[in-house]
């Protein structure tokens, strides 16, 4: 009796044994589906290379590699010299343009006095002509009659031409003048260039002075005062402090379980003790495949299948918040544990 006890005793602790392995079987798959987690992961940065925006010889270098600076912080200096006598021209050339559109002024004025009084001379020349022609008039009957000599018919005549040339020529003289009237419109489009090339200067020598864009740390900074920089050459890079992210890279059968705003739990390899919260920013929408190729405008496609089918992974990425300054690198290796519910993600960007 008690050898049957015994061994139903132990049936039964096998089972429950064997049910409490199946629950936390069971258990962990729900906590694995509903908080997806890779180590394919690795902190990241939104990155610029500094290059100069105007060619020259470096003069002074004022952040080193590595370094921690602020927006708009002095990096490095060119040259300004040629660049200054470059901005005096343009100034000059700017000067003797407005000069000659002032001159274009006074000479448009000049010319327009002128033309008034070219219209002047022809009313006076009109009114003379008409003052002849009825002197002509009024002497021409008389002439028969004996009341007037044939030399005042004569000199009467000759006035009322001389005053008929006399319109001719102000006529000829006020069409000239009204001619020589010219506009700004030259003048005032080369002192828009040369103001332009005066902007253009005074950039080129502020541009001797390369600064940063924002706030962030140097990393590949090797410049020394005497080198000749060209602009587009790459001097350094600057790391933007500000946004820095993890980029995991999770199987695409967790995707359904991640959400924009859930939160996460980051761990970077080089002290996995100290965890580093983050929120859920973006996921990839695509991954180029390493299986599709095109020859000569045709599909290519592998007479091989693999039998064994490995889950493609996708980019998520990770904003970092107030993440620790000493575990930030570029490329370094991290662990991101992610929520996939909806609720908790809508609780973390609410604050509760």
């Amino acid at each position: 009796m008690n050898e049957g006890l015994r061994r139903s005793t132990a049936r039964l602790i096998a089972i429950l044994a064997i049910a409490g392995a199946a629950v936390a079987v069971w258990r962990t798959a729900v906590w694995v589906d509903q908080r997806p987690s890779t180590d394919a992961a690795e902190i990241d940065a939104p990155i610029v290379h500094i290059s100069p925006t105007v060619p020259g010889r470096v003069i002074a270098v004022h952040a080193a590699n590595n370094a921690t600076v602020k927006q708009g912080d002095a990096l490095f200096e060119i040259d300004p010299e040629p660049y200054r006598l470059r901005l005096e021209q343009a100034r000059a050339e700017a000067a003797a343009a407005e000069s000659e559109v002032k001159q274009g002024g006074r000479n448009i004025s000049g010319e327009r006095a002128n033309a008034a009084v070219a219209d002047a001379q022809i009313k006076r020349a009109r009114e003379n002509l008409a003052l002849a022609q009825q002197s002509l008039d009024r002497l021409t009957p008389l002439l028969p009659k004996g009341y007037v000599t044939a030399q005042q018919v004569d000199q009467a005549r000759t006035a009322r031409n001389d005053a008929q040339v006399t319109l001719q020529q102000a006529l000829s003289q006020s069409s000239g003048a009204n001619q020589v009237i010219g506009t700004l419109d030259t003048r005032q489009a080369q002192l828009a260039a040369a103001t332009a090339a005066v902007a253009l200067a005074e950039r080129d020598l502020a541009n001797t002075v390369v600064r940063a864009p924002f706030d962030g740390k140097t990393t590949g900074f090797r410049l020394a005062a005497g080198e000749y920089v060209v602009t587009g050459q790459t001097v350094g890079t600057l790391i933007d402090t500000a946004r820095w992210e993890a980029v995991a890279n999770f199987r695409e059968t967790d995707l359904a379980a991640i959400k924009i705003g859930a939160p996460a739990n980051v761990y970077v390899m080089s002290d996995r003790k100290r965890v580093i919260r983050g929120e859920v920013e973006g996921v990839g929408w695509g991954v180029r495949s390493d299986e599709s190729a095109n020859l000569l405008g045709l599909p290519f496609v592998s007479r091989s299948l693999n039998w064994v089918r490995v889950a493609r992974r996708y980019p998520v990425s990770v904003r970092l918040i107030d993440p620790p300054d000493d575990l930030m690198r570029i490329g370094a290796s991290a662990v991101v544990v992610l929520s996939g519910e909806a609720e908790h993600a809508a609780d973390h960007k609410a604050g509760r």
